[in-house]
């Protein structure tokens, strides 16, 4: 399953949107089977959001013994409420390296732009595709 899982994250990670797509104002009715991307000193964040109100979050952790980055992800629900997310995750949320200080976050989509505020901070994260409705 998780291998499964790897295999649909790469091919999300390596789906290029079309030409209509990108740069579209228009706030998404569903968020459902997105992908969002957020960098931060040369560190990428996904969240993918999936059926279900079913998500995840891809995060890079710092390895000491190999002295490289790795991802990790953590599951979650979320709930959509156009054009309000709010996001609970699941395990290991509260780790060093992690993006948000909480394990609940709420945020704001516009357009192809997710904005999360979180203790003080906004973190933007970007999707240039939405689901076939």
């Amino acid at each position: 399953m998780k291998k499964v899982l790897l295999i649909l994250i790469a091919v999300l990670s390596f789906t290029a949107c079309s030409s209509d797509d990108e740069g579209s104002n228009v706030t998404p009715d569903s968020i459902n089977q997105t992908e969002w991307r957020h960098e931060e000193s040369n560190r990428t964040y996904y969240i993918y959001f999936s059926v279900d109100n079913f998500m995840r979050i891809s995060h890079p952790v710092y390895d000491v013994g190999s002295g490289e980055f790795h991802n990790e992800e953590i599951d979650g629900t979320f709930t959509y409420d156009k054009p309000n997310v709010t996001i609970s995750l699941t395990g290991q949320c509260n780790n060093s390296g992690f993006v948000f200080s909480s394990c609940k976050v709420s945020g704001i989509i516009s357009g192809t732009g997710l904005s999360i505020k979180d203790n003080g901070t906004t973190y933007k994260f970007d999707n240039s595709c939405y689901p076939n409705e």
